[in-house]
């Protein structure tokens, strides 16, 4: 599976569903979802093979945040490292071949993580989010700009921060064509709609 066509990027924290969490990432998953990130902020090797268990049912590929080496011995699809985890080098060497995803919030970590061989970019905030403590989002023109670079280094970039179905046109009106999300998902009363919403303004899977 290429990441070129994958779109929708759930951001599955356990702690942030106020369901049933699993029955919230299959709905989800049943959906439309087609990227899966494991972020729980506490260690869950049940829940985490739970997780995994569903992507895997559902085909779709699961990622590791900040833990490389979980994401390595589980053979998950990949890992997901921000600013101030392990240094995009050295997970990109412990991975091998699995994907490496990079957060990026401006130009010059866009092009640091592009230079030390991210799979894919995460960048923003785009707009304000309590999920990462974030009150303001980037402002339109540094977004189109990362969309710009990161389509002139051949590596998808993911939007991320406060993004709904009821912005995501300002996204796309942006060249924004893959978004990651949290509680737009987990926090909806039907996961499932919400997904299908997202899908709606996304372009079509290939």
């Amino acid at each position: 599976m290429s990441l070129d066509s994958l779109h929708l990027y759930l951001l599955f924290t356990p702690q942030a569903c106020p369901r049933d969490p699993f029955a919230t990432l299959a709905a989800a998953l049943e959906a439309g979802v087609d990227l899966v990130q494991w972020r729980s902020k506490d260690p869950d090797r049940p829940g985490f093979e739970r997780a995994r268990a569903l992507c895997q049912r559902a085909s779709v590929p699961f990622v590791v945040n900040d833990d490389v080496m979980l994401a390595v011995r589980s053979r998950a699809a990949g890992a997901h490292v921000g600013q101030e985890d392990m240094p995009a080098d050295a997970a990109r060497k412990l991975l091998g071949q699995g994907w490496l995803g990079v957060s990026t919030h401006d130009r010059e970590q866009l092009a640091a993580a592009v230079a030390a061989g991210a799979d894919y970019l995460g960048f923003g905030p785009c707009f304000p989010t309590a999920t990462k403590g974030y009150a303001a989002g980037k402002a339109p023109t540094e977004i189109a700009a990362a969309v710009a670079a990161a389509a002139q280094a051949r590596v998808p970039l993911f939007a991320i921060g406060g993004i709904t179905a009821a912005n995501l046109s300002a996204l796309r009106a942006l060249g924004v064509e893959r978004i990651a999300v949290s509680s737009a998902v987990l926090a909806a009363d039907d996961p499932a709609a919400a997904v299908r919403e997202l899908r709606r303004l996304l372009p079509a899977p290939r």
